[in-house]
């Protein structure tokens, strides 16, 4: 399933998958400054909609319906397929031409390949 999680929403999910549970108030305080109220609420209920949030109680306390791990799976597999229709070759060759690879990655790249079967 492709949720579609904005940078927005990804922050306010970081922070659910963080706490466990929050009120949209504990959510506002967990962010930086430049978010109000609304913004918060909205984000929240979009979240909601979506089925990746869930509310009960009053206040509402909010919590994560979907793990962490999923939408990164779904987000890496969203952005392999956009970016680079689909080629995880592709993705790795772009890094390692860029130059963006440090030693170290490299390196754990260069042994995740060898333990391949081919």
């Amino acid at each position: 399933m492709d949720y579609k999680i904005s940078d927005s929403e990804w922050k306010v999910m970081e922070i659910l998958w963080e706490k466990g549970t929050a009120t949209q108030s504990e959510v506002m305080d967990a962010l930086t400054e430049g978010w109000n109220k609304n913004t918060v609420y909205t984000f929240l209920s979009r979240l909601e909609h979506k089925g990746l949030v869930a509310a009960e109680g009053s206040p509402k306390r909010y919590a994560a319906v979907i793990g962490r791990e999923e939408c990164v799976r779904q987000e890496e597999e969203s952005f392999l397929n956009k970016v680079y229709h689909g080629s995880a070759g592709k993705l790795v060759a772009a890094f390692v031409e860029e130059g963006r690879l440090t030693e170290k990655e490299k390196a754990m790249l260069k042994q995740l390949l060898e333990g391949m079967d081919v």
